[in-house]
């Protein structure tokens, strides 16, 4: 098939994809993202007094879960790696996020400036870590879906996403989760504990909604998606988001299965994994029907193969 008969979608992805370094070599390389990152975290600086890129490639610590950096790292990220693939006339017909990926996403779809965004997502950050008790959120994999719910029936726990078939993330109290990750051990069933300190897309984080509602209340109004914007919690594509469109998109169940099915019916699409970890572009691979035409890949991963991957993009969909 023939690059102008594929869609280019671009996907972003939130909560639990982070980790220091992400992005590092195009950091070091590319002008366009360097410059964009060194303007969100301009921004960072001004709301908290952190130095962002000092944090992500200066800072060392195997684990990379403080909310108030991570939050608006990923967003800031993910922005940068729009602004370098639109430099090197990688431009999308379809764009979506999942959970904090919506954040991105919307600055794609001209719904908010990247200040707008990046400022969302400290306030976010702000009210969760204030009003929240500690949580977290556990992958699990191959496992069929009415055992996990009864697992997490039992031990109090929500079911936060559908990755792939067999595939989820399971989220709530710290203490419950290990209870969950004994049973999966003691099954045989693979688990993957993410670094992620509080339980997003449960209820365990729905104190901090007033908060944040009140500052999207005073903040500058949404402006209307520009077409092609997808919503991945509603699997449709919404002109006007409503007001607290930010905090559903990282309370609610989200379904990459459901995500992938509604963008097939576009057509055949290049998928294009804007995110730090390259994990949307695996469930959006395992989520493809046997038939279908579309392809997906990764650009950043953890194993900084990001200039490689870059270069393959580019000789696929421009060359």
């Amino acid at each position: 098939m023939g690059k102008s008969q594929l869609k280019t979608v671009f996907l972003f992805t939130g909560q639990g994809s982070q980790y220091r370094g992400m992005g590092e070599q195009l950091f070091r390389s590319e002008k366009v993202f360097s410059d964009s990152l060194e303007k969100s975290s301009a921004i960072v600086r001004k709301q908290l007094g952190t130095d962002l890129i000092a944090e992500l490639y200066t800072v060392k610590g195997p684990v990379f879960d403080d909310l108030l950096i991570t939050h608006p790292a990923i967003v800031a990220v993910e922005i940068a790696m729009y602004r370098l693939l639109c430099s090197k006339h990688i431009v999308p017909d379809l764009v979506a996020g999942n959970s904090l990926g919506e954040f991105a996403a919307a600055v794609v779809a001209g719904v908010w400036s990247d200040e707008d965004a990046l400022e969302a997502a400290i306030e976010q950050a702000k009210a969760i870590i204030r009003h929240c008790a500690d949580g977290g959120m556990t992958a699990v994999i191959n496992c069929s879906r009415p055992y996990l719910e009864q697992l997490c029936s039992e031990y109090g726990l929500s079911l936060a996403s559908d990755n792939t078939s067999g595939h989820f993330t399971v989220s709530g109290d710290a203490t419950c989760l290990a209870k969950l990750e004994e049973v999966l051990k003691s099954a045989g069933i693979p688990y993957i504990k993410l670094p992620v300190r509080y339980a997003f897309h449960s209820p365990r984080i729905a104190e901090a909604a007033g908060g944040f509602a009140y500052y999207m209340a005073c903040a500058q109004p949404l402006r209307p998606a520009r077409r092609g914007f997808i919503s991945a919690m509603t699997c449709a594509s919404p002109e006007q988001l409503p007001g607290d469109y930010f905090w559903q998109a990282i309370s609610n169940h989200t379904s990459f299965p459901a995500l992938c099915h509604y963008m097939e019916q576009q057509g055949p699409c290049v998928y294009i994994d804007l995110g730090p970890s390259g994990t949307a572009a695996t469930f959006f691979k395992h989520n493809l029907g046997s038939g279908s035409l579309s392809r997906s890949l990764p650009i950043m991963t953890p194993f900084q193969k990001e200039k490689q991957q870059l270069n393959m993009l580019h000789e696929l969909l421009v060359r």
